[in-house]
């Protein structure tokens, strides 16, 4: 399989709140974009990404910024359901929204998992998203939600998996430096 998937934090979780212009979202979106072309360099042409504020949709606008240089790569957003999906998460903010409304017009695929919302469909996304890759990039923190999931999910999978997640010095280091342990050694 030649698809890379997209998994991570909503703003509130990444750093600098996922805003382009903060220096530490910069350093982030560098990493990013080089294990993009990394995976490119591999052979990998399709991304997909779950469409939500934060790491998705960061790394959606990578790839996009990549295709101008490599219009063979392919995006597709796997959006978990559509009717009134910008209304139910307080993470949408106009510019968020705004953004995801701009890959949606450049992406090159989209599927919907869902027409509107049911419980577990974020869920069934993230399994969608796995299933159709053999890696995944992350934003993992450690903490417990959507993308821990998604994460043990992969590992289930085998993916090969890259967390892009940097400790920040003020945290307790050995609880990081067990999640980095953990991703390196299984």
């Amino acid at each position: 399989m030649q698809s890379v998937c997209f998994s991570g934090h909503r703003p509130d979780r990444l750093p600098g709140q996922g805003s382009p212009d903060e220096p530490e979202t910069q350093r982030l979106l560098a990493a990013l974009r080089e294990r993009v072309e990394d995976a490119m360099k591999r052979g990998k042409d399709t991304f997909l990404h779950g469409m939500m504020a934060g790491w998705d949709l960061l790394a959606a606008e990578q790839v996009i910024a990549i295709k101008e240089r490599h219009p063979h790569i392919r995006l597709v957003t796997v959006m978990p359901y559509c009717k009134n999906f910008f209304f139910r998460e307080n993470c949408w903010t106009d510019e968020w929204v705004r953004r995801a409304k701009e890959i949606c017009v450049r992406h090159d695929m989209f599927i919907s998992v869902a027409g509107q919302y049911r419980k577990g469909v974020y869920y069934e996304r993230n399994r969608v998203l796995v299933d159709h890759a053999s890696e995944l990039i992350c934003y993992w923190d450690g903490g417990t939600g959507g993308t821990k999931h998604t994460v043990t999910y992969a590992r289930s999978r085998t993916l090969a998996i890259h967390n892009l997640f940097i400790p920040p010095r003020s945290v307790d280091m050995a609880r990081n430096a067990r999640i980095w342990l953990d991703f390196y050694i299984s």
